[in-house]
């Protein structure tokens, strides 16, 4: 498949027609992509990751301002704020009387094309920070509405459905950045109360290395297959293969790659799941694939190489995972290029959320785009999120690369992903992951 890491300019000039082509829409969801990557590269810091978002929301939609506000009880506070709002960080309003009440209650957009007559704003509000028009867009913190994301201007109706699509689907990507970020904050705050038992955490870590190794040593890794099905028929067209561990250290698969990582051992780790899956390929359907998970890193390796070529190159898809950040996309093209030219397809995993996968998706051209579970989950009750899903699928066509939903646990949400469009999806309603 040939590549294309060319970003479309953010400064394109906004659509004259309301009804978006397929192409202006692919166009659109690279510029609002490419925002969530920068959004996610300002760092962990939830001040840092506000700011970065009220920037680009502005940026994006060519706004005079733009505000994040989060609700504070019956009052909404100004977070974080640019351009014409700048001066008004730490503002405080109340919920009841407001436009970004009356969104938080509806957990929808919500336009204003001029504040002068439209007796949802607060008017005097409005007056002080100079606006005339607005969209705003709920912003969800763990399924709840906590915040709102608004971009302002000077002139009344300022703004179209194409403005409103953006601003919708932006503020349903940076939602899982500002969630990881706060995430972290509390995170660092709980290892700050631990300070003083460094004796304590040696010990752990020396005993975390004692467990991987004996994993490795003692081949104690297996693998379980999880089916991708094929929405149109329901045949399964390809299996992901999931690491497990012995139950008895009662560890998540999570917590075990992360340990690895500290201890230098992600590669050695990494190999090893891999080397158990391929051992499956006898035992699945000869049409079907298999998917194997692999960092950056591992992807590069020689080792990895190896153990490709004794397989067929085109029942394979490597799905990039991130445990660090990419240093080198150059490379990792290069690796993956010559892993495509043998027949090997290249996925991007969690794509939606998480820090890196919208990046991945822009900068390697994959082959398989699989969406994260936590746009999935409530797909049947969320249009927005249907909109979103609708916005990538059409997105994956213009980069001519398949969309498998991950996640899928319900009827409901396995029917609206049909009626989407979406062609692959794998999940515990379809099959559940089976050590064979």
């Amino acid at each position: 498949m040939a590549r294309n890491n060319k970003l479309v300019s953010l400064s394109s000039a906004r659509p004259s027609v309301p009804v978006m082509v397929e192409e202006d829409a692919v166009a659109l969801l690279t510029r609002i992509v490419a925002a969530q990557s920068e959004i996610a590269a300002a760092g962990p810091d939830p001040q840092d990751v506000v700011d970065a978002i009220t920037y680009r929301a502005q940026e994006l939609t060519r706004s005079a301002g733009a505000v994040l506000e989060i609700r504070d009880g019956e009052q909404m506070r100004y977070w974080s704020a640019s351009g014409i709002a700048a001066n008004q960080v730490g503002m405080v309003l109340p919920v009841k009387g407001s436009l970004s009440g009356r969104c938080l209650e509806e957990g929808r957009v919500m336009r204003c094309d001029d504040s002068e007559t439209d007796s949802r704003v607060n008017r005097d509000a409005c007056r002080s920070v100079g606006l005339r028009s607005m969209l705003v867009a709920p912003l969800y913190f763990r399924r709840q509405a906590v915040g709102v994301l608004k971009v302002v201007s000077t002139q009344p109706a300022a703004y179209g459905d194409t403005d409103q699509r953006t601003l919708d689907q932006l503020s349903t990507l940076v939602a899982a950045s500002l969630y990881k970020a706060i995430e972290h904050a509390q995170m660092r705050a709980a290892l700050d109360l631990r300070k003083g038992q460094s004796e304590r955490e040696r010990q752990q870590s020396k005993e975390g290395r004692a467990r991987l190794e004996a994993v490795l040593e003692d081949d104690q890794l297996a693998a379980a297959l999880q089916p991708i099905v094929r929405l149109e028929d329901g045949k399964v067209v390809g299996y992901e293969a999931l690491a497990r561990f012995p139950v008895e250290y009662d560890m998540s698969t999570g917590r075990w790659f992360e340990e690895a990582a500290r201890h230098g051992m992600s590669i050695q780790l990494e190999l090893a799941a891999a080397r158990v899956a391929l051992a499956h390929m006898k035992r699945i359907p000869a049409d079907a694939y298999l998917a194997i998970n692999a960092s950056p890193e591992t992807v590069c390796s020689d080792e990895l190489k190896t153990m490709l070529k004794d397989h067929d190159p085109h029942r394979l898809v490597l799905e990039i995972t991130e445990h660090t950040p990419v240093e080198d996309y150059s490379r990792l093209n290069a690796c993956l290029s010559a892993l495509q030219a043998l027949g090997v397809r290249i996925a991007v995993d969690d794509t939606g959320a998480g820090f890196s996968s919208l990046r991945h998706v822009l900068r390697l051209a994959p082959d398989i785009i699989k969406l994260d579970f936590t746009l999935v989950r409530e797909v049947d009750q969320r249009p927005r999120m249907q909109a979103l899903i609708g916005a990538l699928l059409t997105f994956a066509r213009g980069t001519q690369a398949e969309l498998v939903a991950e996640g899928v646990e319900t009827p409901e949400q396995l029917e609206t992903l049909r009626q989407l469009g979406v062609p692959y999806a794998q999940g515990y309603h379809l099959g559940y992951p089976q050590v064979p």
